[in-house]
Formats: structure tokens, sequence, C-alpha cells
């Protein structure tokens, strides 16, 4: 792909969600070039490309971006939110700070800031589906014996056990 068919795509993408919200990573995939090629295919790295997408008429008319900032209780709710996802889909062992923090639009400092270390944000995750009642968390739990287990009701143990089953 040639560099002004991944400007295309930039374009394309930016009139989408907004210049704040352009990725490296989802531009390389969507222009089906490699990640680690960018700077080669472009003739720039990705924050030089960025500026000349500002320089560009089409940033500024695009998607107005607020200016106010997210309340912070909102912001961690959201970051949860993510991480609990992705354990659903695949294992809340295997989340990590750059993926929960790629998902969920933020950085990873965002994500330590709330949560500290990835045990804490894990915890957070199965707290989150004990009370809940997400039967595909709790059942992970279940499976790899995690202290929490020990205390869950009878009835969510249950559903667990007969996730696991199925």
């Amino acid at each position: 792909m040639k560099r002004e068919q991944v400007t295309a795509v930039a374009v394309a993408m930016v009139k989408e969600a907004g210049l704040i919200n352009l990725s490296r990573k989802e531009l390389c995939e969507r222009a089906g070039i490699p990640d680690g090629s960018f700077p080669h295919v472009m003739e720039c790295n990705f924050s030089e490309f960025v500026e000349e997408l500002r320089g560009m008429d089409i940033v500024a008319a695009i998607i107005p971006v607020s200016k106010s900032r997210v309340p912070a209780a909102m912001r961690k709710e959201h970051i949860l939110g993510v991480a609990v996802d992705l354990a659903k889909q695949q294992s809340y062992n295997k989340i990590t700070r750059d993926g929960v923090a790629e998902k969920a639009g933020v950085s990873m400092g965002l994500v330590t800031k709330y949560f500290g270390t990835m045990n804490q944000l894990k915890n957070d995750v199965v707290r989150y589906a004990i009370k809940n009642e997400v039967v595909e968390i709790v059942a992970q739990c279940v499976a790899n014996q995690h202290p929490k287990a020990k205390k869950l009701s009878p009835e969510l143990k249950t559903k667990a056990i007969e996730f696991l089953a199925a």
C-alpha cells in the first residue's frame, strides 16, 4: 500500500472518530500494512503524520472535542467495565494493562492511577463479577481456586460449576 492510500484510510478514520482517537496500530490494521512498517511506508513517524493530518482542512471541522473532563469515578468505572469484558472473553488471568488501556481508550498510566497493580485490577474484576454474578468470570475463579471462590454463596457456586460443565 502506498502513502496516499494509507493517508486516505487515516482521513476516513478521522472522519469516523476524530483525530484524538486515531492510533497507529488500528490505522495499520485497516490499511493492511504491518505495524512496524509504518515509518517505511509513510517516510515519517506516526507523530509527524498526525501533525500532517492536523494541518489538513479535514480535521478542524469533523468532530467537536468536548473540553470537559470525565469525572474520575466514571472513568474508573469505564476502565473496570472494559477489564470485565476482556476477562469474560479471555480470562481474568490473561488481561493486561496494555490491553485494558487500549480497549478503554486511555493510557496505561491512567489504568495504573485508578487500580495500582495488575493484581489489584484483577481482584477488582473478581469482586465485580461476584457482586454482579458474572458467571463467566466466577466460573474462572472456581476453576482457578481463587481465594474469593471459597466465599461464594452456594447458589452462585452452583451456577459457576454448571457453567463450567456446559
